[in-house]
């Protein structure tokens, strides 16, 4: 009988839950999107989105360097995506 394996995920949560809901709670994104509108070719994630990891990084990592989000945030995949669906329920 063969069985699939078990793929087991591992990441380091801290404190980035906690800063997305606050975050959140302040309504930070939505007022960004409000009273700073995007350039007709902008795609993707809205500014306030883009705003609110960039952040909750620079807050848990204490680095504001924009290029290092994008990794930062592939090591994170599961915490971020199951954050913005408890964000959007």
């Amino acid at each position: 009988m063969d069985t699939a394996p078990t793929v087991t995920r591992i990441e380091r949560v801290d404190d980035i839950p906690l800063l997305l809901a606050q975050l959140s709670k302040m309504g930070v994104a939505s007022l960004l999107d409000e009273h700073c509108p995007m350039h007709g070719n902008w795609q993707g994630l809205g500014l306030g989105e883009v705003v609110v990891v960039w952040l909750a990084y620079i807050l848990s990592e204490g680095d504001h360097r924009l290029n290092r989000v994008q990794g930062w945030a592939g090591g994170l995949l599961m915490t971020c995506l199951l954050a913005w669906i408890l964000h959007t329920v």
